[in-house]
């Protein structure tokens, strides 16, 4: 069986859960945090999160751990698709959502999340960065009714995983400007999203582990 080895709060392990669970493939989460022990770094050279194990073996690195997937079981949805000018529009929307939006967004909501002071010249460096990430975005989408067409994708896992976090996170660091509020049809495409039952599931496992993050962090304080 397929295992998961990561936390439901990372935007990443996430990403790969979509796709298991739009596949319809059994697996087991193994809860695990980032680590640099060398028992970890093992199987996870970068002491990242996610990553897979299957028959003994390990795969670190979300994208190449849902090609792998697509790969070995072939079954639909095909994650990335046959003809090759769409795997490569699929995996354009995946490199503009995680490098050009997510990574400057991190600067900023880890912060936050962690309770620490965002500098107010740190926020208005980012929003033009983000901005850019969100034109460019949007140049490439479809929403019809997924990203990147009208099948589901490893585009829309990227997406949802990292996009629905940004959007909550970044709500009161840009609440008149909100980067996100500038990509047309993400509003109606996260909602799309969340009456699926794979989308719908990390969401509400994603938001648990929130709540309860949030209540042992206030006992500390």
């Amino acid at each position: 069986m397929i295992k998961l080895h990561g936390a439901s709060i990372s935007n990443y392990v996430n990403k790969v859960k979509l796709g298991i669970l739009e596949k319809g493939l059994e697996y087991e989460q193994i809860r695990v945090a980032p680590s640099q022990e060398e028992e970890f770094l093992k199987i996870s050279p970068m002491g990242k999160i996610p990553v897979l194990e299957l028959d003994g073996k390990f795969i670190f690195e979300s994208g190449a751990i849902l090609e792998f997937l697509d790969t070995i079981y072939p079954q639909e949805p095909k994650l990335l698709p046959n003809d090759p000018w769409e795997a490569a529009r699929v995996r354009e929307i995946t490199t503009i959502v995680e490098t050009y939006i997510d990574i400057p967004a991190r600067r900023i909501y880890l912060l936050s999340t962690r309770g620490k002071t965002i500098a107010p010249e740190l926020i208005e460096e980012i929003h033009p960065i983000l901005i850019k990430g969100v034109k460019a975005l949007q140049r490439v989408v479809r929403f019809s009714p997924y990203i990147a067409g009208p099948n589901f994708t490893l585009a829309d896992c990227s997406a949802f995983a990292n996009l629905s976090v940004i959007d909550e996170e970044l709500r009161s660091i840009y609440p008149d400007n909100h980067p996100l509020d500038q990509l047309a049809g993400w509003k109606e495409y996260y909602e799309f999203m969340k009456t699926k039952e794979g989308p719908a599931l990390v969401e509400k496992e994603k938001q648990t582990l929130r709540k309860i993050l949030a209540r042992a962090k206030a006992k500390i304080d």
